[in-house]
């Protein structure tokens, strides 16, 4: 049988307290990342080039709507695991991640300075790993192999994300960009490396209920969008150096 794809219903105030707690977690989410895109862009106005606040301000201000969606029942539909129960899957929280993380390469890579054709051939890896994630709980049923494929497939094309993150672009850094690009690289792949592990045993088996699963990609997402975000527009020097070497680059061709 097909994946069972009807918008989950709302849950109302006689409901289960678990249902209620997921509300409260996306809730929070949707706060603390909208609050993060308004002081990014508060931030940017203290600079002429504000290429790199502009950047991570649209990543938390994309994933803020996503959760503002979730907190509000929508982006959802109910699957069906292998056991024959049922659970939420929020296939916004892809869309999200397919906008945001190329984004968040993209940060990554002009602070590293990195050729615009690596950085362009990372974020299409990037793509096809999200869509490994999404298309399989979407279009097969839990006891399907082909899900597990795709998500093989997936996890295949982190690799080049991860290589180019931990050795490519450590060769291009500039001196002074160099510890913020080390906090935000080996940051976002330790934070990344979480996120397969939580589809395994989520959407994959079920074994963490979606309520724990909600609060678990929270704090992954607030981390690795507002939290490095933070740390990333918090660095004048090396967001200066990358920008003038960037500049450097384009006289050059």
């Amino acid at each position: 049988a097909s994946p069972q794809l009807a918008s989950p219903a709302r849950p109302s105030s006689s409901e289960s307290t678990p249902a209620a707690m997921m509300d409260v977690a996306l809730s929070i989410g949707f706060l603390i990342l909208f609050a993060s895109t308004i002081a990014f862009y508060v931030m940017a106005q203290k600079y002429e080039n504000r290429m790199f606040h502009h950047i991570t301000m649209f990543v938390t201000g994309i994933a803020s709507m996503a959760y503002f969606i979730m907190a509000c029942g929508g982006g959802a539909a109910e699957v069906e695991l292998a056991s024959g129960e049922t659970r939420t899957f929020f296939w916004v929280r892809y869309l999200d991640w397919l906008l945001t993380t190329p984004l968040l390469l993209l940060d990554i890579g002009l602070l590293a300075s990195a050729p615009i054709s690596n950085i362009a051939f990372v974020i299409g890896c990037d793509v096809l790993m999200i869509l490994g994630g999404l298309v399989g709980p979407v279009f097969f049923p839990a006891d399907d192999m082909a899900k597990w494929v795709l998500f093989a497939i997936g996890c295949f094309w982190f690799f080049p994300i991860l290589f180019a993150m931990a050795v490519e672009w450590k060769a291009s850094v500039t001196d002074k960009a160099r510890s913020t690009y080390n906090t935000l690289a080996v940051g976002t792949m330790v934070l990344w490396c979480a996120y397969p592990i939580m589809w395994a045993l989520c959407e994959g088996t079920g074994v963490l209920a979606d309520t724990i699963e909600t609060k678990l990609y929270l704090v992954l997402d607030v981390i690795a969008k507002a939290g490095l975000g933070f740390v990333l527009l918090g660095s004048h020097d090396a967001i200066s150096s990358a920008t003038n070497s960037i500049a450097g680059m384009r006289e050059l061709q």
